[in-house]
């Protein structure tokens, strides 16, 4: 394909994804009457704003692509959160440098996918892009195997498996972090407690920025539990169906088992909440209280849940510890940093760190996305694995054409 056509292509892509982003802001109010079978209205309105955002401004992105490839073959393994979202990312974008996208969604997301699809005239506008309906196996011998470019969002070991079985596609991993918060002596404590509900209560809790750890000083435990309690008070656990419900149902029977589990291993520590409605999926906000002295286990728990593991520290070396233990360092993306501490803060080097932030404050769907962290994400391509934040476009070209 010569400069021209190329150019060409890209300009009518833009266009595409404009009117897209059209068509989802006319259809609104469907999408959020189809998301809330699955989603609060929060998470709905977020990644409908996040889907309208990211394909404005598709061309920002293109143009971080050197000696774009267009004819390849992408299988992407969607993840079980943001349908809508997921899709924009992991299919409409890259879909300009493909013949063919195909699209594994969970189980509990197919209905839901296929409906947007239809509802958005995928087909008819980015008929490249496919939905497959098939269990992992299947949709592996028939499609992933056969593609140039795997995306896969989701745990570390099924990536590693997906790999071996397609060992000469690239694999684009997305997978989780403890992205934690660390709370200093002289952090705004209030700011800290509200960002802190936000971000653990996003989409339930089912997030993989969501925190799995919130370190608070032994002198400001007491006053940062407080003040989670109160920004907790008037959550509403129930149907998503209701607008006013912040707090729905965990899609996974297997997180909930989970967390139960963890929740009678650990009941000493829990302090507020802890109520599960087992029949109705329903994790009610949760916050559990330990010490960083007292913590041995090898890697941080991933909470898909509204709670609040709160680890007290009376020192920087207690800190430093478990930050640089292999728990944390394996998965390091993102921290959330609440006050100022130069001596911990300058040996993160391999997360990014948000001063006063959270995760959801700085995700933009057209720039790069995670950490450092060996099992947070990566690009592997044969033996060559290389760990960065990924946005997928630029990524994909930088390991297929060097």
């Amino acid at each position: 394909m010569d400069r021209t056509t190329k150019q060409h292509k890209q300009t009518a892509f833009i266009q595409d994804s404009h009117l897209l982003a059209e068509r989802i802001s006319t259809h609104t109010p469907a999408l959020l009457k189809l998301l809330s079978n699955y989603e609060t209205y929060d998470a709905a309105h977020d990644e409908i704003t996040r889907s309208i955002e990211a394909l404005q401004n598709v061309s920002a992105e293109l143009d971080s692509v050197k000696n774009p490839l267009s004819d390849l073959t992408i299988s992407t393994f969607f993840p079980l959160n943001l349908p809508l979202y997921s899709l924009i990312l992991f299919a409409v974008i890259p879909s300009i440098y493909t013949k063919n996208v195909f699209v594994r969604p969970p189980e509990a997301v197919g209905d839901i996918l296929a409906q947007i699809y239809d509802l958005l005239e995928i087909a008819e506008h980015f008929p490249q892009i496919s939905i497959k309906v098939a269990p992992r196996h299947v949709f592996v011998d028939l499609y992933a195997s056969e593609s140039d470019v795997i995306i896969f969002t989701g745990k570390y070991e099924n990536a590693l498996a997906i790999h071996k079985l397609c060992p000469y596609s690239l694999l684009v991993y997305n997978g989780s972090g403890v992205n934690p918060f660390i709370i200093f002596e002289n952090a705004d404590i209030d700011l800290a407690a509200k960002k802190a509900v936000e971000m653990r209560c996003f989409n339930s809790g089912q997030d993989c920025a969501g925190p799995d750890a919130f370190f608070v000083p032994e002198s400001m435990k007491s006053e940062f539990i407080e003040k989670l309690k109160f920004n907790l008070k008037d959550m509403v656990v129930g149907d998503t169906k209701n607008p006013e419900t912040t707090i729905g149902p965990t899609m996974k029977q297997s997180y909930v088992d989970e967390l139960k589990e963890w929740m009678q291993t650990n009941k000493e520590t829990i302090l507020y909440g802890g109520e599960i409605d087992y029949e109705n999926h329903l994790v009610h906000p949760t916050i559990a209280l330990n010490s960083v002295k007292n913590y041995n286990e090898p890697t941080f728990h991933e909470f898909f849940a509204p709670f609040f593991y709160v680890l007290s520290y009376e020192n920087n070396q207690d800190l430093s510890k478990i930050l640089l233990s292999p728990g944390f360092t394996e998965r390091a993306m993102y921290v959330s940093v609440f006050g100022d501490n130069p001596a911990i803060e300058k040996q993160l080097t391999f997360v990014k760190i948000l001063k006063n932030q959270i995760v959801n404050d700085v995700e933009r769907g057209n720039e790069e996305y995670g950490g450092y962290g060996v099992k947070a994400n990566f690009l592997l391509y044969g033996d060559q694995r290389i760990v960065q934040p990924i946005l997928v476009g630029r990524d994909m070209h930088l390991m297929l054409t060097d």
